[in-house]
């Protein structure tokens, strides 16, 4: 079954993120299509692509679920990231507006395979967010479910949410069973809190993802803003060098999904975006490494 594939992608492994390649910043409809996409993450050497939700419902008004494995099987490819964003903690309205995009992950995953579940808080101050117990709760829940999907479950800080550093996350997920885990995207770490013993606290096998970006010194002002600024691994001013040898250090074993947000990027043509990001990537991390991969 292609969920089997996908969970034994590990450290040298690289996803191509739905934003890397989509040819658009957030919010707007991806410019490429779902075949250009998986053709150009093969060809630039990736193991897996990202999708977000609103792209696979997309997708499906011209592509049938049996299609879309197709394009992805032709290319040796398979579906890693699927993104879920915020709401699945709220018992209201915005929770059943969730739970129906919960289900909607789970069909992508069931017909496409899938590694991991992507949950973030954003939209969310610290003031608006419930009580981390009832948060904790609800995110266990909704990890039990995703498990029966074949689905590990990230959850993902952000530094202006009240999901903040790896340290809530932490405190969240460990609650929770062995398929949920933590996702640390760089950019949110070295904007954040950027200090490695939250990291070091977590468990390797609960680092469930990772996502991997650059950036230039913070300008100052709004961080919502700036997320949307990111570089290219190796081409900002992240320590992305000491970022990489402090995961091989603790033991983690998952695979990095490149996630480049910005203008710059999503104007490219999508092989050039594909190619760029994956071999910036490849050669952050053969330095990183010692290796001569890569350069």
């Amino acid at each position: 079954m292609p969920r089997s594939v996908n969970r034994i992608l590990g450290r040298d492994d690289l996803i191509a993120s739905y934003y890397t390649i989509c040819g658009t910043l957030p919010f707007e409809s991806s410019r490429f299509s779902f075949a250009e996409r998986v053709a150009a993450a093969a060809k630039a050497g990736f193991s897996a692509i990202g999708l977000i939700i609103k792209d696979y419902l997309a997708c499906r008004e011209g592509l049938s679920n049996a299609a879309m494995r197709t394009i992805l099987d032709d290319h040796g490819l398979t579906v890693a990231e699927i993104e879920l964003m915020g709401n699945w903690w709220d018992n209201g309205e915005r929770g059943k507006r969730a739970r129906l995009n919960e289900e909607r992950a789970y069909e992508a995953a069931d017909a496409l395979g899938g590694r991991h579940l992507q949950l973030t808080a954003i939209g969310e101050d610290e003031s608006e967010f419930p009580a981390i117990e009832i948060v904790a709760d609800r995110f266990a829940a909704l990890s039990d479910r995703a498990a029966k999907h074949g689905l590990l479950v990230a959850l993902e800080f952000l530094p202006w949410t009240g999901i903040p550093d790896a340290k809530t996350a932490w405190a969240i997920a460990r609650r929770a069973g062995d398929n949920a885990g933590v996702l640390v995207d760089t950019w949110h770490h070295f904007r954040g809190a950027a200090d490695p013993q939250q990291i070091r606290a977590i468990p390797p096998e609960r680092i469930t993802a990772i996502q991997f970006d650059d950036a230039d010194e913070f300008p100052g002002g709004d961080l919502l803003a700036d997320t949307m600024r990111r570089r290219l691994p190796g081409q900002g001013t992240f320590d992305l060098i000491g970022f990489i040898r402090l995961l091989d250090e603790i033991g983690v074993q998952a695979p990095i999904s490149v996630e480049v947000i910005s203008a710059e990027q999503a104007a490219r043509p999508v092989a050039e975006a594909a190619r760029l990001a994956h071999d910036t990537t490849r050669s952050v991390l053969a330095r990183a490494r010692g290796s001569s991969r890569g350069r």
